[in-house]
């Protein structure tokens, strides 16, 4: 029996190995977008949905892989926090706002709203807009600053020239949603998003369905040898 001891630990080990848990508490738009991007790379892994209640997903992978995937979503800036729009700030009254904090939480929230259409686009990994769209003073309403906007669009390599070819359809779509900017003072910037690391293939890559296969061999031969241990004794009494 002390040669069995080491076997059922073993078999105990293998029980116990699974997939390890990356990310908690993502939405889903933010899970599917790491799924994606560890697809991409070569990574398999799997979200599921914490409760029934609660809305929010896991992400999960090869213990093995564990290292490479984070080394990916470092790299994409994943998860990314998604941009407020109108519900996340107006959804919910609270105390009265002075009419400066209206104006700012009103483009804060126009901002989010462009940049998710931006990342709607194929090819954009991820967008930000900056609204400069100063308060006029009703005292001196010849004094009122020109609005202005930025955008930043971060995309893949291969759609870059793509969307610096749209750019002036983009300056136009960001100008027609904010009262009295002109496209013409919209500056548009497309980037390269950051290129993923190298994935490194694992010295073993050892899948779940083996691994239970493998469970079940071990047990079947260790029970085997215990019976033929019993039957020895037995015998030799």
């Amino acid at each position: 029996m002390a040669r069995i001891a080491p076997s059922l630990a073993l078999l105990a080990l293998l029980a116990a190995c699974g997939d390890e848990v990356l990310l908690h508490r993502l939405d889903e738009p933010q899970a599917n977008q790491v799924l994606v991007a560890l697809g991409d790379a070569g990574l398999p892994a799997r979200k599921e949905r914490v409760g029934s209640d609660d809305g929010t997903f896991t992400v999960a992978v090869r213990p093995s892989e564990a290292a490479a995937a984070r080394s990916i979503l470092s790299a994409r800036d994943l998860p990314r926090a998604r941009s407020p729009g109108f519900s996340e700030l107006f959804g919910s009254p609270g105390l009265v706002p002075t009419p400066l904090e209206e104006h700012a939480r009103y483009l804060h929230a126009l901002s989010g709203e462009l940049a998710r259409t931006l990342e709607a686009l194929d090819g954009v990994v991820g967008a930000r807009v900056h609204l400069a769209m100063p308060v006029p003073d009703p005292l001196r309403p010849e004094a009122r600053r020109t609005p202005r906007a930025s955008v930043l669009l971060k995309c893949r390599p291969d759609a870059r020239d793509r969307l610096e070819s749209q750019a002036d359809g983009l300056r136009r779509m960001v100008a027609g949603a904010a009262d009295g900017l002109d496209p013409a003072s919209v500056a548009v910037l497309v980037a390269d998003a950051a290129a993923p690391p190298p994935v490194r293939a694992p010295a073993s890559r050892i899948s779940r369905s083996w691994l239970a296969g493998a469970a079940l061999a071990l047990a079947a031969a260790l029970g085997a040898a215990a019976l033929g241990l019993g039957r020895r004794r037995r015998d030799g009494a």
